[in-house]
Parts: C-alpha cells; structure tokens; sequence
C-alpha cells in the first residue's frame, strides 16, 4: 500500500481533524462553564464522565469527550481550577510500532497544521515521540507522534496560558522534596532565609 492508499484509507480523513483543530482555535475562548458548553454545542462535542480518582487534589481535571468524527477516536477534554483548558484526541493509534497508517496520518495533520499556521516549534528532537508545536490566538496545538511499544498520534489545543499554569503546577507538585526547601543539587548545608529581622 502507498502513501496515497494509506492517507485515503485514515478515518477519520486528516483534513476533517485539522478543520475542527481551525474551528476550536477561532473566536472567543470560553471564560465560563456555560460557554464551554455553548462551544461544544457549536463542535458537536458531548461531554462524559471525569477520569481523575475522586480523592486527587489536583486542579487539573479530566473528562471524556464524544466528537461527531468518524473512526474510533479516543478524546477528552480538560479543565483547570474549573476553567475549560482544552482538548486532546487520539487518532490513527495502532498496538504495533513503525505502523505506515500511524506515521501518514501524523505527517499530513503536521503539513496541513503548517500550512495553516506556519513552522511548529520542536522543543524536545525526540525521535521516539515527535513533537510539534503551534502558538496561534493564545491556543497552544499540539501533536505527538509515539512509536516506541505502539505508533499512536495524541493532538491537543490548550489555552495557552491555562496549560502553562497546570503545567507549573504539576512540575512544583513533582518537585524533589528537600529537607531545608533548597533547590535541587544545593548543599543540604545551605540553611534557608529565615528573615532579616531579629
């Protein structure tokens, strides 16, 4: 099979993912939950369950999420400190690695995302999970290609500066614990500032 049969054959079509990719990026993002759902109504989109273990603290939650795409598409979509961040899908996945249809799907949503948008920022040059990365109306798009036990491809459009807060969060979250609140490879001898007064 070549690149054509194999680009024919993805559902759902590349360019019916990177047109609604378009559609979420345009306009007002929404500041209220009433808006998101205004917005999904306008996508297409039904919201599920959460994802997230009832008793995580977390400010970052997960939900699942129906899209009118065709093909069995694996979506969700995030909020922070009850603020709509963003979506993610999984399209074009496959449970074997180097897979041709996983690799053409990502290319084309990549040439395509390009041609919109111009070049992606790679900030990682993983060759096992190929990045691209686009800042477009104060939305971050995003798209992963994994080819180490499996070939999958993971797009996601944030709210910029949301995803930017939740991921500072999450990084201060995971932080190396140190018995003074020194930073990492800092002498444990260092004694943090208690004050300059006496």
């Amino acid at each position: 099979m070549d690149a054509q049969e194999q680009l024919s054959a993805l559902i759902p079509d590349p360019t019916t993912i990177v047109e609604l990719v378009e559609r979420v990026v345009e306009g007002m993002w929404p500041r209220s939950d009433s808006d998101r759902r205004a917005l999904f109504h306008k996508l297409g989109f039904t919201s599920g369950a959460r994802w997230d273990d009832p008793g995580d603290d977390s400010s970052t939650a997960h939900f699942a999420l129906l899209t009118e795409l065709p093909g069995v598409l694996s979506s969700s979509w995030t909020s922070y400190n009850g603020h709509f961040m963003g979506v993610s899908m999984q399209p074009y996945t496959d449970m074997a690695p180097n897979n041709p249809g996983t690799r053409t799907g990502y290319e084309a949503i990549s040439a395509q995302l390009t041609e919109l948008y111009g070049p992606a920022i790679n900030p990682w040059h993983d060759p096992a999970v190929q990045t691209c990365i686009w800042n477009v109306n104060g939305r971050r798009i995003i798209i992963r290609f994994f080819n180490l036990q499996h070939s999958g491809i993971m797009l996601s459009v944030y709210d910029a500066g949301l995803a930017a807060a939740a991921d500072a969060e999450s990084r201060h979250h995971t932080a190396p614990a140190h018995w003074n609140g020194s930073e990492e490879r800092v002498s444990p001898f260092v004694l943090p500032r208690l004050g300059s007064g006496i």
